[in-house]
């Protein structure tokens, strides 16, 4: 089992690579050994060079503002609506799963957000059609933060608010349509918002009452009177995942998550958006994540968080299986964290994951760059495809100013890669 502690636990690292940034990274790393602000390495899973980590100069705040989509008008602010309640709102198909919390960016070639009596402005519905689960069809709701009608399409910047599941109209029907301009038809359904679960603590109720919150003594004191010893109530528990969460971000050079409070007890934890996040920015396989969106139960989320934590893994080409990057190579390039959804030019939103280079050989770029509609403003980009099959697996991005770091790295498509658990290596 390749267990992240024992990576943690490893501070020595080497490297073959003459790059002059890599050389600037161990000049750094051994300047501040003594004032422990080095990250600590892990070894690639593929028993590759470990990649070091060094300061980022780039403003994370900016691809997370999505400002190659250009002047967008700010809408109203974000209400929820109640579990378990049922709305007709606009809706359109999503190719992937996307979670509560991402910013969705969303060219529309018809308005979807046009009063007719029967929609709810400013929302819309992202349908999963390609992911069923028990015969049911999901999806989640987006509020509209910023939009701009132009004269052949909407543009709008998005957040994922809300889980839903659609619910057949009388006649059986999941959608309806209007008929509008040009024989355009404009789709919405009825959705049932899903609940988020969360259950207390199984040791509250035997600690004191005046207590708020119970700490690691109290929980041992209150595992004596039960049947149970205080392992089984662990592995219930969010303490460990927490703990492996802080030093995932550690690894990733970000001060905290959104929704968890900081290492000196500051702020308080939001679970449910806390759980969210960690399911876009930790690797997981296409079952662990429908697992995680179609559960209602937060604690199930972080178990399975938990359990992935304990192992490295790779990133592979989805049509030839040819393993393309390493976990160890991973780095959030936006405030969202290593993972991020960017629309192109002709509307079609691609899920990004950030990585420092790709594994040597394994892939090469087709175009020259160019900045126009970069994600990243800049950065130039360039189309790059699989050694293997010639597929197409993501971006490469070169710093178009000085003084950016780093001078390049990769974002991998995520319609085109797989990720490979190395516990399945292992086992």
């Amino acid at each position: 089992m390749m267990c992240f502690r024992r990576f943690y636990a490893n501070l020595s690292c080497w490297h073959r690579d003459q790059d002059d940034e890599i050389v600037e990274l161990m000049n750094r790393r051994r300047a501040s050994a003594n004032n422990h602000e080095v990250a600590v390495p892990l070894a690639g899973p593929s028993h590759d060079r470990p990649t070091a980590r060094f300061k980022l100069t780039y403003n994370i705040q900016l691809p997370s503002e999505h400002s190659y989509l250009g002047k967008l008008e700010r809408v109203g602010g974000l209400q929820l609506l109640e579990p378990n309640s049922i709305h007709t709102i606009p809706i359109s198909g999503h190719h992937s799963i996307v979670y509560p919390g991402e910013t969705i960016p969303l060219i529309l070639t018809n308005s979807l957000l046009s009063p007719d009596g029967r929609t709810e402005s400013n929302r819309i519905g992202l349908v999963f059609w390609e992911h069923p689960h028990r015969k049911k069809i999901y999806g989640v709701i987006c509020q509209v933060c910023e939009k701009d009608d132009r004269e052949s399409a909407i543009v709008l910047k998005t957040k994922a608010v809300q889980r839903f599941e659609l619910v057949p109209h009388a006649d059986g029907a999941l959608t309806k349509s209007i008929q509008r301009e040009a024989g355009r038809a404009h789709y919405y359904a009825q959705v049932k918002i899903l609940p988020e679960v969360l259950l207390a603590d199984p040791l509250t109720a035997l600690c004191a009452a005046n207590l708020t919150k119970i700490n690691p003594r109290n929980r041992r004191q209150a595992a004596q009177f039960t049947v149970w010893p205080k392992f089984v109530y662990d592995q219930y528990g969010s303490d460990e995942v927490l703990l492996k969460v802080r030093r995932f971000l550690h690894f990733l050079q970000i001060e905290s998550a959104p929704a968890m409070k900081d290492e000196g007890g500051g702020g308080e934890d939001d679970p449910v958006a806390l759980s969210f996040w960690l399911a876009r920015n930790i690797p997981l396989s296409e079952a662990d994540r429908k697992e995680v969106f179609f559960t209602n139960s937060v604690l199930a989320r972080m178990l399975i968080v938990n359990s992935i934590l304990d192992f490295t893994c790779g990133f592979c080409c989805k049509k030839c299986d040819r393993r393309i990057a390493n976990y160890v190579d991973m780095f959030a390039m936006s405030k969202q964290g290593v993972a991020g959804s960017y629309c192109n030019p002709s509307g079609f939103v691609h899920e990004t994951l950030t990585v420092y280079r790709p594994i040597a050989k394994t892939t090469r770029t087709t175009t020259k760059g160019s900045k126009d509609f970069s994600w990243f403003p800049g950065y130039a980009w360039q189309i790059t495809v699989c050694n293997g099959c010639n597929s197409h697996v993501g971006w490469k991005f070169v710093a178009t100013k000085r003084g950016y770091k780093p001078r390049k790295f990769y974002g991998l498509c995520g319609k085109a890669i797989r990720v490979e658990s190395d516990r399945k290596v292992e086992d």
